[in-house]
């Protein structure tokens, strides 16, 4: 029972548990590189969906690519109207997204797996999106002028100033501090071991096998399969991630007492979430790389 900061350590031994440590660690990092990059292709397509809906609704959509969205040039519909119900939809969508992500992945606390954590990187991730938002406010794009992000051509319409640009920029870094700390315990807990994290040696040890190694391998293939999008935004969702990375670990190395509950699962890679990742990540090159127009 948990109270306060003191929290109950309590483990169970899996039944038929024969996976050598070697084989545990490379299913470890398999399964969370998998449930990563799993997210990161979810956030990327729908934030686009939501942005291209919202367009075509105020006529200033023109394709949906899996990587942007292309608005239409007639730029006599550009009114203010319209332009902001489109580019704040977005942003908006990831926050609330990535709200209920969180609260989804809280039913698993009990029984925590690859469930648990594929919807722990989901929230991680939509949260980090509308973060880079937020940061990349006060960057253009271009010569043209033409801002990084969409809160940014939001704020400009409004005519807000560089300075509070700014202030949402730090507010963004602030919000991914944060994100990290509430993250850290339920990374955590998804280990069906104390002998993981019983001692500060083996939770960095974990926290290195089940976050950072999963955020440097999917960092580079998402740098590699988003290359045709906005460089700057992917650079930024690289970087700010990385703000949340360090914040979790600060926070998981805290000597503190975490509940470990046991895997439903026998710590095996999950093939249903590799195979279906890679053929989502085909079909989105295939019908969505030259764009589509609804």
């Amino acid at each position: 029972m948990e109270t306060g900061d003191g929290i109950i350590d309590f483990t169970e031994k899996l039944p038929g548990k024969v996976n050598s440590t070697e084989q545990e660690r490379n299913n470890r990092i398999i399964n969370s590189s998998v449930a990563y990059m799993a997210s990161v292709a979810i956030v990327f397509i729908s934030f686009y969906l939501v942005t291209a809906l919202f367009a075509k609704r105020n006529n200033l959509f023109y394709k949906l690519y899996f990587f942007k969205v292309e608005f239409t040039q007639d730029y006599s519909l550009w009114e203010i109207g319209p332009v902001l119900k489109t580019f704040s939809a977005g942003p908006i969508f990831c926050l609330v997204a990535g709200l209920i992500a969180f609260g989804v992945q809280k039913l698993y606390r009990k029984r925590p797996g690859m469930l648990k954590l594929f919807w722990l990187w989901l929230g991680i991730h939509y949260i980090n999106f509308f973060a880079v938002q937020l940061v990349l406010m006060p960057i253009k794009a271009n010569s043209q002028g033409i801002n990084a992000s969409y809160l940014g051509i939001v704020a400009d319409y409004m005519y807000v100033e560089d300075f509070t640009k700014l202030i949402f920029s730090i507010f963004a870094s602030l919000l991914l501090i944060y994100v990290g700390f509430i993250a850290a315990k339920p990374f955590i807990q998804i280990t069906n071991s104390t002998h993981h994290i019983n001692k500060n040696e083996n939770r960095i040890v974990y926290l290195f096998q089940t976050v950072l190694l999963p955020y440097l391998i999917c960092s580079g293939i998402t740098m590699i399969y988003f290359s045709d999008g906005s460089f700057i935004l992917n650079l930024a969702s690289v970087s700010t991630m990385l703000i949340m990375i360090i914040s979790l670990f600060i926070n998981g190395m805290k000597n503190r007492m975490i509940m470990i509950y046991r895997l439903p699962e026998t710590g095996q890679i999950e093939n249903k979430f590799l195979i279906i990742l890679s053929s989502v990540l085909i079909l989105m090159k295939i019908f969505l790389n030259n764009g589509v127009r609804f």
